[in-house]
């Protein structure tokens, strides 16, 4: 109980000051990572593995964990975007319109599961 302590009290701390409101919180422990909400509202993990995202749903009833080369999420202003590995960096298309504007970014700007901004970079989704 006593080598419990100092852990548990350290996550408190973390937890107490690391969470700013509707700033990204990038948590160490969950780096590899991210929980997600997708364009239907459903919500789901994904990871990077060689040059494409491993999904697994939270409804495992409906949906089941597979392989895809893009991941469809809602960004911090709520809006609709798919993303694909480009290289060592993302590339997003608005409403998943690849033939439109696409962007390139390092990171990944999402909501998550309870509905606070996160971001991910490519190096932190790999496992």
């Amino acid at each position: 109980m006593i080598v419990l302590t100092p852990i548990v009290a350290a996550k408190l701390v973390f937890d107490a000051t690391s969470y700013t409101g509707s700033e990204p919180v990038n948590e160490p422990w969950v780096q590899s990572s991210m929980e997600f909400v997708t364009w239907n509202g459903e919500k789901w993990t994904g990871w990077v593995r060689s040059e494409g995202f491993e999904l697994r749903p939270q409804n495992e009833g409906r949906w089941s964990q597979h392989s895809n080369s893009m991941l469809a999420f809602m960004d911090w202003e709520g809006a609709p975007w798919q993303v694909r590995i480009d290289g060592d960096s993302f590339l997003l298309a608005h409403h998943g319109d690849w033939q439109g504007h696409t962007e390139r970014a390092m990171a990944i700007h999402y909501r998550d599961w309870q509905g606070r901004n996160q971001l991910r970079t490519l190096a932190q989704l790999k496992r």
